[in-house]
Formats: C-alpha cells, structure tokens, sequence
C-alpha cells in the first residue's frame, strides 16, 4: 500500500481516500463515491441487526470504530464536485470539450469525471443516514452537502421527468437513483420534480405489466422505443421493471393498478424454481459498454416485491378479490 503513504499522495496528486471504499477490495486503493455511500450505508444498517449486537457484545464481531465512519463521511464531503453532485473517482477537474480530444474509439464521456445521478444518490443518501444515527458529527457541512446535492439532482432531471442512467440501461435506472435521492434528502413526494418523474414512468409501462429497455437508451440517451426488443419479453424486462416499481413505490404513486400489474408481471416471470430469467444486458458504462451483471435478475425483482407489499400491503390484492 506505499501508493497511499502520505509521501506518495503528494507526490502523485492523488485525492484523500482513508475511509473510503473501492470498487473491489481496499488493495485497490481508489475509493469511489457510491461505493463509499453504500458501504457506509451498510455499516450503519448492520449496526440495527439484533445478530451484530449479540456477536459484538459477544466477543464474536469486532466493532467499527467510530473514526472509520467519519473517514468515511470525510471522504463523501470532500468528493462533492462544485455543481453539487458527485462524480465516481475523483472531483471533476476539467471541462466538457476534453471530449473533443477523446482518444478511444469504444468509450464516452470518458476525459473528465461528471457528476451523476446515481453517484449523487448514493453519496447524498450516505451523509443522511450517517446523519440521523450521529446528528452531532460536521452538522453544518452535511447540512449544507444534503442541500446543494438535492439541488444538482433536481437540475439535471431532464425536461420530461426523468433522470439518464449512466451505469445501467438506463431511464428506468436513473429514475430509482433520482426519487430516491430526492425523497431521503427531504424532497415531498409531492414535488413537481417527484410527480413528473412518476408520470415520465407511468407512460413507459407496457401492455404486460411491466417496463423495457434496451441497451439504444444509452448511447442514444433516448428512451428506448420497442423497450428491451430481442432479449426481454414483449418487450418487458424484468430488472427494468424492478427498477421502475422501486422508483414509483418510494414516490408513493398513488396509481395502484400500475403498480399492481407491475408486481403481478414479476410475479408471473418468475421460474419454478424460484429464479428470474436472464435477459438483456442491464449494465452499462462509459455510455457505450454493456456489462452483464447476472445477480440483477433476482436482486431488483426481490427487492422491488418486498418494497411494494410494505408500501401498498392488501391494495395489491384488492383487483383479486373482485374478482373472485
């Protein structure tokens, strides 16, 4: 690790990193701004868990120390970019026509580090959670951080409610990252900016139940027209309508019979034996490279069902019992 040695940071104009968490393991040495707000994150849900108190009290789990946790909000507060988002390695330090100079011939958007909705989401969602558990710690700075971050969120959301997607395929992504950013940094779930957003998704929901994209949302940073087309199904894709219904369940959308023939769509998909399908490719970056992530299948369809029932509870039933 003398890469990080205080000697060799100077050195190499590398940014502060104690605290932070990487992409991979801490060998890697270069925290990243939604990995370090989900890791935080993390830590401090684990720290509700019956199980984790009993085996701290126990002697059979170490502790974190409360230093470790506010290296992490360090490490969150100073990758704020001056637009007030956060990009995902470093602060941005350059300007939009370095694009020009582009080199690669595959990738986008690669000569600076942006700011970006999901980056955003989850390093803003990180200073608030650490925030309601240690109201004491950098209060002014978190305060202000939450604010101007909100504030960068809502200025990108684009003209017809929705939020791009950088990292996944990609509307349907970007707007989970944008409502839930928004509603946890204080946002009414009644804001123009939260119900134009739900509207932008009720329009996208398909014939089946359930919403589609495919991987020409990314680099046409258009919202797919034929949905997720040659790998989904009628063009529904069950990691896009995972996504959806997180994004539309946190808002509150009081459009029930959207929802419900949303979790009834996941519901149909799912195999006997308890997985999902795999479908199109979900994952993406630099715009242009599609990345497989096969747990998506099965860990945004969960998720999504579980948030809903807690959300709806027996309104999702309601259409059933009529019928019968």
């Amino acid at each position: 690790f003398q890469g990080e040695s205080a000697l060799n940071r100077s050195k190499y104009y590398r940014h502060v990193s104690l605290g932070g968490w990487p992409f991979s393991t801490s060998a890697h040495g270069w925290p990243i701004s939604d990995c370090t707000g989900e890791g935080l994150k993390g830590v401090l849900s684990l720290q509700h868990s019956r199980v984790v108190k009993e085996s701290i009290q126990d002697g059979k789990l170490n502790d974190i120390s409360m230093k470790r946790l506010y290296d992490a909000v360090n490490v969150l507060l100073m990758y704020q970019n001056e637009d007030g988002g956060w990009a995902t390695y470093e602060n941005n330090r350059g300007f939009g026509w370095y694009e020009q100079l582009n080199p690669s011939e595959v990738f986008g958007d690669i000569m600076i580090d942006y700011s970006y909705v999901e980056c955003s989401m989850a390093s803003l969602t990180g200073l608030v959670e650490f925030h309601e558990m240690y109201p004491d710690h950098r209060v002014d700075e978190i305060s202000a951080a939450v604010r101007r971050g909100r504030d960068f969120m809502k200025s990108i959301q684009r003209e017809d409610g929705s939020w791009y997607g950088s990292w996944a395929c990609c509307f349907t992504y970007g707007c989970w990252f944008g409502i839930e950013g928004l509603i946890k940094a204080g946002e009414l779930n009644t804001s123009p900016a939260i119900q134009r957003c739900c509207a932008f998704l009720l329009s996208k929901q398909r014939e089946n139940g359930g919403w589609g994209e495919d991987f020409t949302s990314c680099y046409d940073k258009d919202y797919a027209v034929n949905g997720m087309k040659d790998y989904g199904d009628d063009g529904s894709g069950v990691v896009n309508t995972g996504w959806a219904l997180l994004a539309l369940s946190a808002a509150k959308c009081d459009d029930v019979e959207a929802i419900r023939k949303g979790v009834q769509y996941l519901m149909r998909r799912q195999l006997p034996c308890g997985d999902w399908p795999q479908e199109g490719i979900a994952g993406v970056f630099n715009r242009s490279c599609g990345i497989t992530y096969t747990a998506y299948r099965n860990v945004f369809p969960i998720w999504a069902l579980g948030r809903c029932v807690t959300t709806y509870g027996d309104a999702l039933n309601e259409e059933v019992k009529e019928e019968k």
